[in-house]
């Protein structure tokens, strides 16, 4: 960090967590129209029920990295390890059922998880383009 950048505040961490759930529902949308039109109404089932995977497990991370650098003394370790473990195990469920059991669309599938991923880029794409533009 060079002495003309200030370090990131938390009301611009906010507004950027806020930016990046804005992108990535304009990037579902986006996805959502493009697999209808091009793959029907199973490729747009997979792309829902992947999108809100990816989109819970991307609020509950935010969630537990919050947990994790809250200074607390009242944080209980094992705790947070169990509720962590158990999300990610339900994650994993619904993303395997997702894929294996319905059998949907293996394109909207990976669009669908890609939705958070898009939200994140265009943050950065953002974040670089403010920093450019002074």
């Amino acid at each position: 960090m060079t002495s003309d950048q200030s370090p990131v505040t938390s009301a611009e961490a906010a507004e950027a967590l806020r930016r990046i759930r804005w992108m990535a529902l304009i990037a579902y949308v986006v996805f959502a129209i493009l697999v209808t039109f091009t793959r029907g109404f199973r490729g747009f089932v997979a792309l829902t029920c992947t999108a809100v995977v990816a989109i819970i497990s991307f609020l509950w991370l935010e969630e537990i990295l919050r947990g994790l650098l809250q200074s607390s003394a009242q944080l209980n370790p094992r705790r947070l390890v169990l509720k962590t473990l158990s999300r990610f195990v339900l994650l994993g469920v619904a993303a395997w059922v997702t894929v294996q059991v319905a059998k949907f669309d293996a394109v909207g599938v990976l669009l669908g998880f890609s939705v958070m991923v898009v939200g994140i880029l265009g943050e950065a794409a953002y974040a670089t383009y403010r920093s450019l533009a002074g």
